[in-house]
């Protein structure tokens, strides 16, 4: 703590010349930049690197640090700083606030990592005309960035009222009915439609029905099996189309519906790298999904959203038949009482951080900056939280799709991400429990995590100055990731889908390369490469994680320390 105290009695000059360095990892003295031209943060002028430096706190390394620690701060490796590796990624949802390749472009420089596409909004043209637009800027800065397809599932929601609005008073009685039977009903103006078919059949006498996101609550009294009678309980304006929780109900509808078909296919069409699955109930329903994805001829890895009460009693089964997982708060903390949210968010990634499956912490992470230029302190404690939880990647929802100040929310969540992390490997909390997790879990590839355990050993024996992996399908990297190494780890394959995959993992940097010929050919490109790129000087020592034979597509069974 007296190197804080110290740090911050600085002089006025002081602080203001540390203010031009938008780095939380800037280079010691003397130690030269990556080329502008390879260095993701150098390749615009645009103001947001200005955002970032203002917004960048003390350094975490000066605050007495480890070696390990120093070494990711970038004052004792050969890491060359300049090419910034992010750790903890950040997911923007696209949308009219950053609809151009100027926006989409700043939003990178300041540490945004993939793109979502909300399928519950706008049309396949509008999605379209993004995923030009985030191609662009991939093909422009020479990197790698995913793009989530995140599918509406059976989203239960009000009908089209023919008002557009109607009060509800507590006390008093409504009448509920799916929208087919209201408008054969002449669409009187006593009954509400719902966009639920078997609605009248689903709930019981005493069946909670929320609106608005909990904001208005009715109770069911009687249902004739075409209309629903309730008495209300909490009141309010309910307007068209807004969203229906019913938490103590089984619903009947399928987890896919026929939009989400067509959207999926329009995601295998289009190449997205991931599909978002949302109320995903069991198992049973990401298989089917699966299924359907495969059968239309597409590779895509799942995300399962866990946000009802059914998801939760099944979440080790989903986890286990998922790609990945995605926190989703905003429907769980309607779904359940919002007390149990922070801790099932713990449970998940804990479980996910176990199997090796990356984990997404979504909804109303800087809520308000949809409005505000900076967060509140309980927002950017909830980001610290999830990174020490041990997320993989933090989601921005309306914050950047349709916010007054996308890039700088993006730019505060990467220095809150950054800080967490440096608490994070002072402390080598989730490493430890990672380590330990692997000796009472049968994973799904034992030989896999075997591999990513035995780096852990080697660079906590050795200097070592990064990771390297080379491989097919982007396993080995997922199982490092899930580690939380303090070293960045670079992913070496031939497939630009996987490349943009394994984007999303924590710690992950992908580098795209041509097959080689052997084993031998592999690890002496996955070194040259690495000075030619300007990620590493040479001199840098690197663990290489490789199969052999490689030609035979031999699962990652070999560790080999090179010096560059």
């Amino acid at each position: 703590m007296a190197k804080a105290s110290a740090s911050k009695a600085k002089s006025a000059k002081e602080k203001s010349a540390s203010k031009k360095n938008s780095s939380p990892r800037a280079a010691q003295k003397g130690t030269k930049a990556a080329p502008a031209k390879k260095t993701v943060a150098k390749t615009s002028k645009a103001p947001s690197t200005k955002i970032a430096a203002k917004h960048s706190a003390e350094k975490p390394a000066e605050r007495g640090a480890s070696t390990l620690v120093e070494a990711y701060m970038g004052k004792k490796t050969q890491l060359k700083v300049g090419n910034k590796i992010h750790r903890t990624k950040i997911l923007c949802t696209f949308g009219p606030a950053i609809a151009s390749k100027e926006k989409v472009k700043q939003l990178i420089e300041v540490g945004a990592t993939a793109f979502r596409l909300n399928m519950s909004h706008g049309s396949h043209e509008v999605h379209l005309q993004a995923m030009e637009i985030i191609r662009a800027v991939e093909k422009e800065l020479g990197i790698h960035i995913p793009i989530l397809a995140d599918v509406q599932g059976p989203k239960l929601r009000v009908g089209d009222l023919t008002s557009g609005a109607i009060s509800i008073v507590n006390g008093t009685d409504i009448f509920l009915a799916d929208e087919a039977v209201w408008k054969k009903r002449g669409s009187p103006d006593d009954i509400i439609p719902v966009r639920y078919a078997t609605f009248a059949q689903d709930v019981k006498p005493g069946s909670v029905v929320l609106f608005d996101d909990g904001l208005l609550k009715v109770k069911v009294r009687s249902s004739d099996g075409e209309v629903v009678r309730a008495i209300v309980e909490n009141g309010g304006l309910l307007k068209s189309r807004k969203g229906i929780n019913m938490p103590d109900v089984h619903v009947s509808q399928p987890a896919m519906t026929e939009k989400d078909k067509k959207d999926i296919i329009f995601a295998i069409k289009n190449e997205v790298d991931y599909i978002a699955l949302s109320f995903v109930r069991t198992a049973e329903d990401v298989q089917h999904s699966k299924e359907y994805i495969k059968k239309h001829g597409g590779t895509q890895w799942i995300i399962a959203k866990i946000e009802k009460p059914q998801a939760l009693e099944n979440i080790e089964s989903i986890i286990e038949v998922s790609d990945g997982i995605m926190v989703a708060r905003g429907d769980m903390g309607v779904e359940i009482p919002a007390a149990r949210v922070p801790i099932e968010q713990k449970r998940i990634i804990t479980l996910c951080n176990d199997q090796a499956k990356p984990v997404i912490t979504a909804t109303q992470m800087l809520e308000s900056m949809i409005q505000n230029p900076r967060p509140t302190r309980a927002e950017a404690s909830d980001v610290s939280n999830a990174v020490f939880d041990g997320t993989d990647v933090v989601m921005l929802s309306a914050e950047t799709s349709v916010g007054a100040y996308p890039i700088e929310t993006v730019s505060y969540m990467r220095t809150i991400c950054e800080e967490a992390e440096a608490e994070l490997f002072r402390t080598q909390e989730i490493s430890k429990k990672r380590a330990e997790a692997a000796l009472d879990i049968n994973l799904p590839d034992a030989l896999a995590d075997a591999i990513s355990g035995a780096v852990g050993t080697v660079i906590r024996e050795m200097k070592i100055d990064a990771i390297a992996a080379v491989t097919t399908t982007g396993k080995i990297a997922r199982y490092m990731a899930s580690r939380k190494f303090v070293l960045p780890i670079f992913a070496f394959t031939q497939s630009a889908d996987v490349s943009r995959r394994i984007s999303l993992l924590w710690g992950v940097q992908a580098v795209q390369v041509e097959e080689e010929a052997s084993t031998d050919d592999a690890i002496e490109s996955v070194k040259r490469t690495l000075v030619e790129r300007n990620y590493l000087k040479s001199g840098a020592t690197v663990v290489i994680s490789i199969g052999r034979p490689l030609k035979a597509r031999s699962k990652t069974n070999m560790l080999c320390i090179e010096k560059l």
